[in-house]
């Protein structure tokens, strides 16, 4: 691992918000993810289910940093997802079709997951599921 990467995970480390440890089903979920991240990754979902599961263990709606952050450290540092990327596939590809929501406040986009969202992530993970 680069240097600067790993100084970047242990700032993200330090925010308390992403201190709160998840459910042990969301915990399990992760290690999975990344444990099996080339299946993932080779199926070109990677950016999208990442995106989807953290915007659906969030309690609030979070920016394309924030996702970044957030992906970082529940992966442990093992997945880096850079905020433009992800902003690109939000806009792009998720909000387009329906699986998450932009809002707009103080020209930042907040993101939340949709019910149509959610339906795509149980449907993954219930694949992701069947490679354990």
């Amino acid at each position: 691992m680069v240097k600067d990467e790993s100084k970047k995970i242990e700032r993200i480390k330090k925010q308390k918000r992403f201190q709160v440890p998840p459910p042990l089903r969301v915990q399990k979920t992760w290690e999975s993810i990344t444990r099996h991240y080339d299946l993932i990754e080779g199926a070109q979902l990677s950016s999208s289910f990442v995106i989807l599961m953290t915007l659906d263990n969030s309690e609030e709606p979070l920016t394309s940093s924030d996702i970044s952050k957030f992906i970082s450290y529940h992966s442990f540092g093992h997945i880096y997802k850079p905020a433009s990327t992800l902003k690109d596939a939000l806009q792009n590809r998720l909000e387009r079709e329906g699986y998450v929501e932009g809002v707009v406040q103080d020209n930042i986009t907040h993101y939340v997951i949709t019910s149509k969202g959610k339906k795509l992530l149980k449907g993954w993970i219930s694949f992701l599921s069947a490679y354990e």
